[in-house]
């Protein structure tokens, strides 16, 4: 078990060099599943898009959460099998080039779970997927949200092009879906009602999880971060995107600067799409440096000990499949100031105060009241927040999947309809 926590913290620190990315998933892939025996099926876990860069994103952050707890506990009867492929080559073992039988090979009772979101890699490889299904093994994709398909607005025209590839796809071929909140597993109910499709997936959901906050916060080395938490700061962490929210919180920001506020607003997110004239603000801003920080790179123990520092912290997403920062802020106990959406009421509850404002003056305004609450120590605490483990999450990721119990031997017999047998109606 040591071995294995060691190795996937080895891949994880290696997932930004390319150069290395390969040769961590080898050894780790070796660590956690050894060619399976007779009597033991495959859980195949697709990690497509980390095997070639981590974008540090919510929807990664949690894949690689979830992968480390599988491959530290898996589910009775399967070993855990990492497999990555491209838009080009189909599903290969995570293994070095020089190891044999590295095309995914399935029996009855293995289960592919799509864990990174593969947009633009799985709907290339569905004569695989159907192969693998005729041999008997079960196709499961988790679900992160609906969002290119219901506000298209907000992505590329690539994007969305390839997510509705991938929607579809998965609705041909998977055997279940499971989503990471209610909300999405919502969403795409109502999406699979509104289309007629011969057979359809399961669809279940669960919730993500979050680490425990160290016990010591790491010492602070670089000088940005010893500037910045010498102030009053609310913190903000996301990719940058159009419906982040974040136009207008700096806007509200300022707002509250004109008034002679000295709290500071500190951005943790890389660099999305459709934001180059928000980035130029955030670059050339007067305040950039002083009230205005914008961290765009940054390690987990850093972002641990910001979380640790901040005053509260701020999601002013318009729309989430989960948000995950909730979950990572109430670990430190932080006070959270939420856009009221049903996702963001489904994972906080009673844990959060909540804004509904489109101007920024309406939400200059609520953060007013909500920073005089934390200065007079009234505001809600996240304390009561319902928050569960890595582990915890990931049990209930597998209580969704169809896995075999160890008492049942596989028994499938392929015909020439499980080829074909769930087509779109019209």
């Amino acid at each position: 078990m040591r071995r294995v926590h060691l190795g996937l913290k080895l891949l994880f620190s290696r997932f930004q060099d390319p150069r290395n990315l390969r040769r961590a998933l080898a050894s780790i892939a070796q660590l956690a599943a050894p060619l399976p025996s007779s009597d033991l099926r495959q859980l195949l876990v697709d990690m497509s898009v980390l095997a070639y860069r981590d974008a540090g994103t919510g929807i990664q952050r949690a894949a690689k959460s979830l992968l480390a707890e599988l491959v530290a506990d898996p589910p009775e009867g399967y070993v855990v099998r990492i497999v990555e492929a491209t838009r080009w080559r189909g599903y290969l073992y995570a293994e070095e080039p020089t190891c044999r039988n590295k095309t995914v090979q399935v029996r009855a009772g293995d289960l592919f779970l799509g864990l990174d979101f593969a947009a633009r890699v799985l709907p290339r490889h569905q004569l695989q997927l159907l192969a693998w299904r005729a041999a008997g093994a079960k196709i499961c994709v988790v679900m992160y949200d609906m969002l290119p398909l219901l506000r298209p607005d907000w992505f590329t025209a690539r994007n969305c092009r390839a997510y509705k590839a991938w929607l579809r796809a998965v609705a041909v071929h998977a055997d279940s879906v499971v989503c990471i909140s209610q909300s999405v597993a919502t969403q795409f109910n109502t999406w699979l009602t509104a289309h007629s499709f011969t057979c359809q997936p399961k669809v279940g959901w669960f919730h993500l999880g979050t680490q425990a906050a160290p016990s010591k916060l790491q010492p602070i080395v670089d000088p940005r971060i010893q500037r910045i938490i010498r102030f009053p700061f609310v913190l903000m962490v996301g990719t940058i995107e159009p419906r982040k929210g974040y136009s207008q919180a700096l806007d509200a920001f300022e707002a509250l600067w004109r008034t002679g506020h000295v709290v500071r607003l500190v951005i943790v997110g890389r660099a999305g799409w459709r934001v180059g004239s928000l980035l130029t603000r955030l670059q050339t801003h007067p305040e950039a440096g002083s009230r205005l920080h914008w961290i765009d790179n940054i390690d987990d123990d850093t972002l641990s000990l910001l979380y640790g520092k901040a005053t509260g912290v701020l999601l002013a997403s318009e729309a989430e499949g989960f948000g995950l920062p909730i979950l990572e802020a109430a670990a430190y106990n932080k006070s959270l100031l939420l856009r009221d959406t049903p996702v963001f009421r489904e994972v906080a509850g009673q844990a959060a105060s909540y804004f509904d404002a489109n101007a920024p003056d309406r939400l200059a305004g609520h953060l007013s009241h909500w920073l005089s609450q934390l200065a007079s120590g009234t505001a809600i605490s996240s304390a009561t927040l319902f928050r569960q483990t890595w582990a915890d999450s990931a049990r209930q990721l597998l209580a969704n999947l169809p896995l075999i119990p160890s008492s049942q031997a596989p028994r499938f017999e392929p015909t020439p309809a499980a080829f074909g047998q769930c087509r779109q109606t019209r």
